[in-house]
């Protein structure tokens, strides 16, 4: 059996009671456990005990609770309205009353009042023989003027509702016009909580358990009682102590995990940046060692003779295919010794990749044509005449040419 809300509650679960004092001085308490899942309220459970205050219940119960107080003890009467509840304003309804002596409920009804009053003995020796059995009431209502909470509800019921022993007269703005107790009143017909059947018998303890589990969204409809009022702000507040202090504690915890999940990330790219840098730093520190090897290894090639991958043979080959006939050479150097301009010897070290090629002519033009044949030979890289004179005891023209490859 449940309830649609379009409010969450600050308890997720509780028990109503009403607690009927019979005239032979015995109780008979109806008691109901509500429960709050969502929006949905939904009644777990529902009991039935009769018997002395020695043992007000035969079960053992962990929820809160709230009671309903009726039957012997309990005296109702209805009055014009009334504005204040005061001992003065209602000497005319119970004459010779104190209030210091009565727990008083007002339930106001259009331009009635209805007023409950029962000694404060006699609820307090009730809300005593739950306590020595373990259970906290926190909520006091007198009478059948609870229901009102969960009229909307209950089926139709054509202006009057009607149930264990209660009748109220609904008049057309929904107000309780009268209200009759006889032991003999039943329900013509089942009661229902929307659309799930109740019995009428547990409509109190329900009304009570509803308004209870709803308490800081209703009106209530309880008697005054500055204690119980007090321990109902007390729940309420560790309620709520409890309700946000889980959400910081989640929230902490999320944020934890959030600088947790960062400090692991930019640790991780800070170890990944110093791998870097250390690489980076290895490749920058061995970068000189490999250039010295480098050069070492370019200067023992060169001290080696080493001829870019031409045989002198070919080399001297090709030079010697291309001599014109008017040309004579004195002499070839592939790979000669570097020297000064002055032509004297600055390192004992060859300067591969060259010749020098010396001799001499009777025709200019043969040389320049030798020259241009050679430098359209794919192996030439540059061809330059560094010499060319005459020569009076050869008789002849002498010429040097520099050749690259």
């Amino acid at each position: 059996m449940s309830a649609l809300l379009s409010l969450n509650a600050n308890l997720t679960a509780c028990a109503g009671a009403e607690v009927h004092l019979k005239q032979d001085g015995s109780y008979d308490v109806r008691l109901l456990k509500l429960s709050l899942n969502k929006k949905l309220i939904q009644i777990d459970s529902k009991k039935r005990y009769e018997g002395s205050l020695t043992k007000i219940i035969t079960d053992p119960l962990t929820e809160p609770l709230a009671i309903t107080l009726t039957g012997k003890g309990v005296l109702i009467k209805k009055t014009s309205r009334l504005d204040v509840i005061s001992e003065g304003s209602l000497q005319h309804l119970f004459p010779a009353f104190k209030l210091a002596e009565f727990y008083v409920q007002h339930f106001p009804a259009g331009e009635h009042s209805f007023i409950a009053i029962v000694r404060k003995e006699i609820a307090d020796a009730v809300i005593e023989a739950f306590k020595k059995q373990g259970v906290e009431i926190f909520m006091l209502s007198l009478g059948p003027f609870i229901v009102d909470q969960v009229i909307p509800q209950i089926n139709a019921y054509e202006g009057a509702l009607k149930f264990d022993g209660h009748q109220v007269t609904l008049n057309a703005d929904k107000d309780w016009s009268t209200y009759i107790y006889a032991a003999d009143i039943k329900s013509g017909f089942p009661l229902k909580i929307d659309i799930e059947t109740i019995p009428e018998e547990f409509l109190l303890a329900y009304a009570t358990a509803f308004q209870f589990i709803l308490n800081d969204k209703l009106d209530p409809i309880v008697a005054d009682s500055d204690a119980l009022s007090e321990k109902l702000t007390e729940l309420g507040a560790k309620l709520k102590f409890k309700k946000y202090g889980s959400m910081a504690l989640f929230f902490f915890f999320g944020v934890l995990m959030l600088n947790f999940l960062m400090l692991s990330t930019y640790n991780s790219s800070n170890q990944e940046l110093m791998s870097k840098a250390g690489q980076q730093s290895y490749i920058y520190e061995n970068r000189q060692k490999l250039e010295e090897e480098v050069k070492g290894k370019e200067n023992l090639v060169k001290k080696l003779g080493w001829n870019k991958g031409y045989s002198y043979a070919y080399l001297c080959d090709q030079i010697g295919s291309s001599v014109p006939k008017e040309v004579l050479l004195d002499e070839l150097l592939i790979n000669p010794l570097s020297g000064s301009a002055s032509g004297l010897i600055k390192e004992t070290q060859l300067e591969t990749g060259s010749m020098m090629i010396k001799g001499q002519t009777s025709s200019v033009y043969a040389i320049n044509n030798w020259i241009y044949d050679l430098q359209q030979k794919s192996w030439v890289k540059n061809v330059q005449l560094e010499k060319y004179t005459a020569d009076d005891q050869k008789e002849a023209q002498v010429f040097t040419i520099l050749l690259k490859y």
